[in-house]
């Protein structure tokens, strides 16, 4: 191998960077057209059984998808507004409403002698268990390929990540 064709393997390539919008942290994102576009807010009305609901949405003027979203809104540290090593407590009150489920069955299953009955809750525990880690496991895997996406389209487009400390603030700021 000469001393030439050794140089341009040796080289490093450049990063990509396309050429386009800047990406806005902050600003909404179509997911389908994977890019930030003009944008309209809408309103979605609906029924329920204590009277009628508004519920906001914000629709893509190009394509018409209902689905844009902040990406801001889905990284941990901005949505929380907490530091990592307030997680558990965070954590905690997402488990509190699964243990209103939980507590009654383990307390039945601890004063009734009922074989047949244990059974059913013993089944019922497990299932309201495994039925509240996949929910709660579902909403983060979800948040987190979204967040990871709109990094990915970002950082080709030149994006530099803000420090986890610096997302915090702004997390705060936004409430």
């Amino acid at each position: 191998m000469t001393q030439q064709e050794k140089s341009q393997w040796e080289m490093k390539p450049k990063p990509l960077i396309v050429e386009g919008e800047k990406p806005k942290w902050e600003k909404p994102f179509c997911w389908k057209c994977m890019r930030h576009t003009p944008n309209k807010k809408g309103y979605r009305t609906f029924k329920t059984d204590s009277g009628t609901r508004t519920r906001q949405y914000t629709e893509c003027k190009i394509c018409g998808s209902k689905g844009m979203h902040i990406p801001a809104y889905f990284d941990h540290y901005y949505s929380f507004g907490i530091h990592p090593r307030m997680y558990p407590f965070s954590i905690g009150c997402f488990l509190l409403l699964p243990l209103f489920f939980i507590c009654p069955i383990i307390f039945v299953l601890l004063t009734d002698d009922d074989k047949g009955q244990q059974g059913r809750l013993y089944g019922g525990l497990i299932f309201i268990s495994v039925f509240f880690i996949a929910v709660y496991g579902g909403i983060f895997l979800w948040a987190e390929s979204k967040y990871r996406a709109w990094k990915k389209w970002a950082k080709l487009r030149g994006w530099k990540e803000l420090s986890k400390s610096e997302r915090i603030k702004r997390g705060a700021k936004k409430r």
